[in-house]
């Protein structure tokens, strides 16, 4: 089996790689190997949160030139400003072409609601959670209901409520709350505390049930302008549904992030994987690559766990398997490591100094910038030392960047698989 490029890893960063390589007329493949990590995440797209010193950055392409000069090493040092720049824009159009619309602030970051009602930066979000419309709903300080489905365990109104009303910027805004009930759909015999939120978006999903659903907000509400739900909207026909359910209720319906599995996230996970699809690329899904071969100081070809002695080729090779969580870093007694092709690691200090005393800190802990060491074109280095010219890494698995602490895992993830795909796209003559 032959590539031009063989990406392993089918979480944003892979696709949107993908996506680029194959919309250049480059024959491309995803492998992955199971869920992605955006079923955990809120939706939307971070570009960068916090300063150094934990302050909440405003405006971030202004503070980028800034911090990347002061950290040469970081991510966004390496694919510089402008492509940063570039690769949001292309994952706004590719959103866009499938029916996806993210919607940013101008050049300037906006807050969106977690689930525990604490605010977070961001710059893109889905338009149920940022647009023209919520802006200037806030801005009046229009009165809010944050509604809940009774049974529905992964969210709590009245704690977000006490959350909000801790923030300076909801200082004089009202907020209600109030139970919807679920409709009858699915088993009768099903108990409401049992429903998750990939359950109540089906529900969402089915037009029938909307004028019900949308007669319970009216009279939970109230006189309230301003609907903030659990994310659960449906999936397939979110844009469509969510637009109907304004319409009938006469309220703007805003989408708080859920625990997993998040609704938003599977809604940017099915619009890239159908776009990488239309293009005419190739998804292996439920593989895992188990290691691959140099030749002549290039990567050669990998072998996976279900194609066994079948070896997989390509021209360029891409590396986008996220850190620990999603298990493209491990640690054990011995230290940290790539599991795959054994690249070199970032200097890690002593075992005892990988985290904080504190398991919630601000800053987050030390291990999170470690990573595989890559040079300024994010190409890694194999065992001894060598540069791997024909492999590139993205995303999460990458050394010297805080995504926590920096609130910039999204724009990391995207911007250097856009400039992976770009070097590639180069390098093969496209």
């Amino acid at each position: 089996m032959n590539y031009d490029c063989l990406i392993i890893g089918g979480g944003i960063s892979g696709l949107t790689c993908g996506i680029r390589c194959q919309s250049a007329g480059l024959s491309t493949a995803i492998l992955s190997a199971g869920m992605s990590a955006l079923h955990f995440s809120s939706g939307s797209i971070d570009l960068i949160g916090y300063d150094r010193a934990r302050r909440i950055v405003h405006s971030p392409f202004e503070y980028l030139k800034e911090f990347t000069g002061a950290m040469p090493d970081h991510p966004y040092a390496h694919c510089g400003v402008d492509t940063v720049r570039e690769a949001l824009v292309f994952l706004r159009d590719t959103l866009k072409a499938e029916e996806l619309e993210i919607y940013d602030n101008g050049e300037r970051n906006h807050f969106h609601v977690t689930g525990m009602g604490t605010l977070k930066p961001t710059y893109f979000s889905q338009r149920s959670v940022f647009n023209d419309s919520i802006r200037q709903a806030f801005e009046r300080r229009a009165k809010i209901a944050v509604l809940n489905f009774e049974g529905y365990r992964d969210f709590y109104p009245e704690l977000a409520i006490s959350n909000l009303l801790k923030n300076e910027l909801f200082k004089n805004v009202e907020i209600v709350t109030g139970r919807l009930v679920f409709p009858d759909y699915g088993d009768p015999e099903k108990n409401p505390f049992e429903y998750r939120s990939i359950d109540i978006a089906r529900i969402f999903d089915t037009i029938q049930y909307l004028d019900e659903i949308a007669e319970q907000i009216k009279r939970e509400a109230g006189d309230a302008e301003f609907v903030a739900m659990p994310a659960f909207i449906g999936i397939n026909n979110y844009k469509k549904h969510h637009q109907i359910l304004q319409m009938l209720t006469g309220k703007l319906i805003y989408e708080i992030p859920t625990l997993p599995p998040s609704i938003l996230g599977m809604r940017l996970d099915d619009a890239l994987k159908s776009r990488f699809a239309d293009l005419g690329g190739v998804l292996i899904a439920g593989d895992k690559v188990m290691g691959g071969d140099f030749l002549d100081g290039v990567l050669d070809h990998v072998h996976t766990q279900n194609y066994g002695t079948t070896r997989l080729r390509a021209r360029a090779f891409v590396l986008s398997t996220g850190s620990f969580f999603s298990g493209g870093l491990v640690s054990d007694s011995g230290g940290m490591r790539e599991p795959v092709l054994n690249l070199r690691m970032s200097a890690t200090s002593p075992r005892n100094t990988w985290y904080s005393p504190q398991f919630l800190d601000r800053k987050g802990h030390p291990f999170f910038e470690f990573g595989v060491e890559t040079t300024g074109k994010l190409n890694p280095f194999d065992a001894e030392g060598k540069v791997i010219e024909n492999m590139f890494c993205t995303g999460a698995i990458l050394a010297h960047y805080n995504p926590i602490g920096e609130g910039s895992g999204g724009g990391v993830a995207v911007s250097t698989g856009y400039y992976a795909a770009n070097q590639i796209i180069k390098a093969c003559g496209k």
